[in-house]
């Protein structure tokens, strides 16, 4: 259960390692909020899925691992592998690598996911990332939106010097945007980058930012940083530059955006502008207003 609330605050590059955490059956390293950080932004939860290799024929379970959210946007983002979404809107996706699941909550949705039947009976490998961004405000009220986004749904571009590529997940930069809104403008790149290679992007002004490293170490403006580490940058508009030191290609998220501007209160899986309208989406949840998820997915 998280219960904190947001604060301003200028902070210096720091790494976090993040702990670990079951999220239905699954083990995943927490690295937002952690110790050091509430939020970076409207970036207010990350949880890195680490890789499980099944085998094949391995036993299914149908467990959808469903629970409520109010007042943010979940995003899962799948780096290999295949996730099954469900939820009381009656909406039910699978998007594989490459792909994500969009899930604006607004004011009470329920949903589930899990790895597809299809992957664990075919056997393969299943690593993904999750992250909640902030609804402001003027928004929480509005009524929950859901969108499954295939890999080619999200644009992307060669990086210079045949460097490797970089997808626009979530906000815009330049002439690129993601096909997501984002009421937060809030931003999550991904970047590949080839063996031995570099490549440098501006940080915005006023700009609270972080990068993620889920796998095979890159160097973050002379730190090196790895294997489910996630490293918080001064808030600066000083350039970032991401260098490859491996013989392998390698990923890093870049993701951040401005501060939220209103108080945000942030218990379970509500989040909310204080105290007393966190007792009333847990009043509304208990009372049946955000639906129920089909009971036909419930046994497959």
């Amino acid at each position: 259960m998280m219960n904190f609330t947001t604060k301003t605050m200028k902070r210096p590059n720091t790494s976090v390692e993040g702990k670990n955490v079951l999220v239905g059956d699954m083990l995943v390293n927490r690295l937002i909020p952690a110790v050091s950080i509430a939020n970076i932004g409207p970036f207010l939860l990350l949880d890195h899925g680490y890789p499980i290799s099944y085998k094949k024929d391995t036993p299914f379970s149908s467990d959808l691992n469903e629970h409520p959210h109010r007042g943010l946007v979940a995003f899962t983002y799948v780096i290999k592998g295949e996730v099954e979404h469900f939820d009381s809107l009656g909406n039910h996706e699978i998007v594989a690598e490459g792909g994500a699941h969009w899930l604006s909550a607004g004011r009470g949705v329920i949903h589930g996911e899990r790895v597809s039947a299809r992957l664990v009976r075919s056997g393969g490998t299943l690593h993904v990332i999750q992250c909640w961004t902030n609804i402001p405000a003027a928004h929480k009220s509005d009524l929950p939106k859901y969108k499954a986004l295939n890999a080619d749904a999200f644009p992307n571009a060669p990086l210079p010097n045949h460097g490797g590529v970089i997808y626009f997940l979530l906000g815009k930069c330049g002439v690129n945007q993601s096909p997501i809104e984002s009421l937060s403008q809030a931003f999550l790149y991904r970047v590949t980058l080839n063996a031995k290679s570099k490549f440098r992007i501006s940080a915005g002004e006023e700009m609270n930012c972080a990068i993620f490293v889920p796998d095979d170490p890159i160097i973050v403006n002379g730190d090196l940083i790895g294997k489910s580490q996630l490293l918080i940058l001064e808030n600066s508009n000083e350039a970032i530059v991401l260098r490859n030191p491996g013989i392998l290609n390698a990923d890093a998220f870049i993701l951040g955006g401005p501060e939220p501007p209103e108080p945000l209160v942030v218990q379970g899986p509500f989040v909310m502008n204080s105290r007393e309208e966190i007792a009333g989406a847990y009043r509304d949840f208990f009372a049946g207003e955000y639906g129920t998820i089909p009971p036909i997915y419930k046994s497959r």
